[in-house]
């Protein structure tokens, strides 16, 4: 895998920081020895552990390497006000810690901030499937769909039937004519019943049939 230039420019700073905080510590004395012998392992125990976290592109490796060499800046001046000497062995430390403090603060800065994705809360594979590899209860349910959908087809053409029908109501009387013919008839004759319904006038008296211009059947009484 590719590694950034930022890697490498971190390790040679490191290996120099390294260098110099080991010349400082070796330099002092007694309890004040002991325990910057036991920081500075400290320090490049966490040093290592965050360059392998860059080597790995892990986004939080900055942070641990910008927090050490902050820590390593404070106890160098720690150091300083101890044994009020500053060689140029602190002054190589100093530099290259705050360089490699401005190196990590850079890439801190540079890591892109993505927003999660929508895709990220849910497994794609568990909700799409290829048009090859669909389950079959995906057909099942096709032909449910198909069936609802006739059924509601045809509900919708029964309830038009029903609204023609009202619509075409008749008010039946004493004597029932077609529309396509001049004699009225009584309902019980044969030929009033062959009258189709849309083509029925019914009268409810022999004047009235006369005045709309029909004559009485043989039927009639």
């Amino acid at each position: 895998m590719e590694r950034p230039v930022s890697f490498f420019a971190m390790l040679f700073i490191l290996l120099f920081t390294a260098i110099g905080f080991i010349l400082i510590v070796f330099g002092l004395k007694g309890i004040t020895f002991v325990f910057e012998l036991g920081l500075l392992l400290a320090f490049m125990f966490f040093l290592a552990f965050a360059m392998f976290l860059v080597y790995t592109d892990k986004s939080a490796s900055w942070g641990v390497i910008a927090a050490v060499l902050m820590l390593l800046l404070f106890d160098i001046s720690v150091i300083f006000l101890i044994t009020r000497s500053f060689g140029w062995e602190y002054i190589i430390t100093t530099i290259f810690a705050l360089a490699g403090l401005i190196v990590a603060l850079i890439n801190i800065v540079s890591i892109p901030r993505t927003e999660p994705s929508v895709e990220s809360h849910y497994d794609k594979q568990q909700y799409y499937y290829p048009l090859s590899e669909k389950p079959e209860h995906d057909e099942g349910l096709k032909e449910e769909i198909k069936k609802e959908v006739k059924r509601e087809v045809k509900s919708e053409l029964e309830n038009e039937q029903k609204a023609q029908k009202i619509v075409a109501t008749y008010t039946p009387g004493k004597y029932v004519a077609s529309k396509k013919a001049n004699k009225f008839h009584s309902p019980k004759c044969d030929w009033a019943k062959r009258i189709g319904k849309e083509n029925q006038l019914w009268f409810n008296s022999e004047a009235e049939a006369r005045a709309k211009g029909f004559e009485p059947d043989k039927c009639v009484a």
